[in-house]
């Protein structure tokens, strides 16, 4: 395999909803029983949904499967039928795809990191919580190969729902400004596309993530899956010094400017992220970290193995005091 699509693996790709999710469920119960709104969280992205709402997501993802049930703590778990079969099936599948498996991690660990492709992404939304029904109002996606900035996409997006003023005061992003922009609906393809084969990066990754994977889920009935690397974390690791790893404080140190009528927009931030990967990853390349299993084990804090977003399960995001975009 070449290393153009050893890299390509790791980047963001569409996968079928219906197969993907029932999967994931059914991979997080053969860990251990799990409620319905755990189960939900991790798997479908939505932290937070009240109770009844993640019951009635849990039995549509997992209704149809014979081999797991619910049980009277609201708990899903394995019939116990299966459950012996079911490790046996596993402990079979990982002895007969280890080796493959381990050379192909290995292969993607070695890939210099100006071989690897990626997408700094920003989303400018309604709030904090997808689940929760809020939703973007704004995205940019920076593509970086080779180390230089290749192309930026960017656009307004009508929210189908009202902006708060707390946000339009942020933002500066008005409902007269998106009400006639195109609804994520309709962008999602392209936004996947966009996406496709880069690794995804943005300041506090989690948090853009899971807007996007939401509303290209919405949009297009796939899930979205793949590799997220967030510049907070690296920040952490690579400027230990600096007291705050906010955008401003990090671009600040790279003496990376933002026009103030950019801050806060998606595409500001987007351009000024990016041209903050590229500063850190070159302070990295100075401590002799060019690989992506060495840069992955360095903003892990010593974790060789890449982390991917398998069948999106994803935790909430956490905004440090210090550290927030």
């Amino acid at each position: 395999m070449d290393s153009e699509t050893l890299a390509a693996s790791l980047g963001a790709h569409l996968k079928p909803a219906d197969t993907t999710l029932t999967d994931s469920a059914v991979a997080l119960i053969m860990r251990g029983p799990i409620s319905s709104s755990e189960l939900v969280a991790q798997v479908c992205q939505a932290v937070g949904v009240r109770l009844s709402l993640a019951e009635s997501l849990a039995r549509g993802i997992l209704g149809k499967r014979p081999d797991v049930h619910q049980g009277p703590d609201g708990r899903w778990r394995l019939v116990e039928s299966q459950l012996s079969l079911a490790l046996l099936e596993r402990d079979a599948e990982r002895r007969s795809s280890a080796p493959s498996a381990r050379a192909l991690r290995d292969a993607v660990d070695a890939l210099p990191l100006d071989a690897i492709r990626f997408a700094v992404v920003d989303v400018e939304t309604t709030g904090g919580r997808p689940g929760y029904g809020d939703r973007i109002t704004e995205i940019a996606i920076v593509r970086v190969h080779n180390g230089q900035i290749v192309d930026v996409f960017e656009t307004l997006v009508n929210p189908e729902c009202r902006i708060p003023p707390m946000i339009t005061q942020i933002t500066r992003i008005t409902s007269e400004m998106v009400r006639n922009k195109p609804v994520f609906a309709t962008i999602a393809e392209e936004v996947a596309a966009r996406l496709e084969g880069h690794i995804f990066v943005a300041h506090n990754a989690s948090f853009d993530w899971r807007f996007v994977s939401h509303e290209v889920f919405r949009g297009t009935g796939q899930t979205l899956d793949g590799t997220t690397l967030c510049t907070v974390r690296l920040a952490r690791k690579v400027l230990p010094q600096l007291p705050r790893r906010n955008l401003d404080a990090v671009a600040h140190h790279y003496a990376v400017e933002i026009p103030p009528d950019m801050r806060h927009r998606a595409a500001g931030d987007a351009i000024a992220t990016a041209k903050v990967l590229l500063a850190l990853l070159r302070d990295a390349a100075a401590r002799d970290i060019t690989t992506w299993g060495g840069l992955d084990a360095f903003q892990r804090g010593g974790t060789a193995n890449a982390k991917r977003r398998r069948k999106p399960a994803l935790p909430g995001p956490v905004r440090d005091a210090a550290d927030g975009a």
